[in-house]
């Protein structure tokens, strides 16, 4: 690809279709000359791991955007104001971003065109609202929508961190307890299992069947442990790899419990990012590929990369949104009506609103039903493992009268 002075890079981006590629890449201002899909590796790279941590924190841009939009609207200049924030911030990775910032801009760059050579700070929907307000002289309106954005994404966040924080810690708890539980002798450390295995065999006595369990797994723990590595190394493939991710995007859509909380908040935030680039005057194309990054699920950023191909091609933004078969009759009902009466934003609005009181009313319902499955699964697991250990006990005091 060529830069507007003409310049050849060479670089990689990330998006859902190469079509979604190109467009992302001009509208950032190059001009893509050939785009080549990369084959990924299944193997998992540590730097990919750890890359997540050396993000700019949500909470970070917004205070940064609301104090940025607080200067500018008092008419300071802009490279003014980004010196004072930039004295103020406590991060030292924002800090460092923020100086590289100011000094693309005296060299004479524009404030969304420097945003965009760090993407792991500043994501393509913040690069793309700071590029409408910079053009239209609203850069404090711009800010203004972000922020109201980012709020509401913490808000989600933190909705579905608080329905799945219980049955994580449950499940993390018993598996902690059965790897200790499982451990064999290990230096001056004795194994539990392996323990009652050598006193219970001084006895010469039959064992409980549950007993008999127990000391088996133990003595064959490496399964075990290969069992959970395998499990570990997965989880990790789901949440780095791309297509790990595409995996666990449809996983997400089985999940007997989750699929509809998932499904509600994926269209909620589909819906207010779309209504608030759409208000901040991006291009329609460009609303939607910018959207289909945010909603957090590759599975429908695939389905709106489809979408996009289609309104290109002359059909309307209902008609692709209904071939592609992933949005209620609701999304497309109040889209159609959007569009015929020129207030899709208003209708997104309220499709927002009435997907935020249903996940509200799905998380406190799911939590109702969370509690008796956990203890359908734990309970069992609890009353083996206390017959396996005390049944020999009360075997050995009967014979011992």
């Amino acid at each position: 690809m060529r830069d507007r002075s003409g310049k050849a890079i060479a670089g990689t981006i990330e998006a859902p279709t190469i079509q979604m590629a190109g467009d992302q890449l001009y509208s950032l201002g190059y001009f893509p000359i050939s785009i080549e899909e990369m084959r990924e590796a299944i193997s998992l790279n540590l730097s990919d791991i750890w890359r997540p941590l050396k993000k700019v924190k949500l909470e970070e841009l917004i205070v940064f955007s609301q104090q940025l939009s607080t200067l500018y609207k008092a008419g300071l200049p802009l490279l003014t104001g980004l010196a004072s924030i930039t004295e103020q911030v406590k991060s030292e990775n924002l800090k460092g971003i923020l100086k590289e910032i100011h000094g693309q801009i005296e060299g004479g760059s524009t404030l969304h065109g420097a945003m965009a050579k760090h993407p792991d700070a500043f994501s393509s929907v913040y690069v793309n609202m700071v590029r409408a307000g910079e053009t239209s002289g609203m850069l404090g309106e711009s800010l203004d929508r972000f922020v109201t954005l980012a709020d509401r994404e913490l808000q989600t966040r933190k909705r579905v961190r608080d329905a799945i924080r219980y049955p994580i810690m449950v499940i993390a708890t018993m598996t902690l307890a059965l790897i200790i539980l499982l451990l064999p002798d290990i230096g001056i450390f004795e194994g539990i299992i392996p323990r009652f295995a050598r006193v219970f065999s001084q006895f010469h006595t039959s064992l409980p069947l549950p007993t008999r369990i127990m000391i088996a797994i133990g003595t064959h723990w490496y399964l075990i442990f290969g069992t959970l590595l395998a499990i570990l190394i997965f989880i990790i493939y789901l949440f780095v790899t791309s297509k790990g991710k595409l995996l666990r995007d449809k996983l997400k859509t089985r999940i007997p419990v989750f699929s509809l909380l998932f499904l509600k908040v994926a269209l909620s935030r589909f819906s207010y990012t779309f209504a608030m680039l759409n208000r901040s005057g991006i291009p329609i194309l460009q609303t939607l590929e910018i959207t289909s990054g945010t909603v957090n699920n590759n599975d429908l950023s695939k389905s709106i990369g489809e979408i996009i191909k289609k309104v290109r091609e002359g059909s309307s933004l209902t008609d692709a949104m209904r071939d592609s078969g992933k949005f209620t009759r609701l999304v497309l009902q109040m889209v159609s009506v959007g569009e015929v009466s020129g207030t899709l934003d208003e209708m997104l609005i309220r499709i927002t609103e009435y997907y935020d009181q249903e996940v509200d009313g799905a998380i406190k319902k799911m939590s109702e039903y969370v509690g008796p499955m956990l203890l359908a699964i734990l309970a069992p697991m609890v009353l083996f493992f206390a017959l396996a250990v005390f049944l020999p006990w009360w075997d050995m005091a009967r014979l011992f009268k």
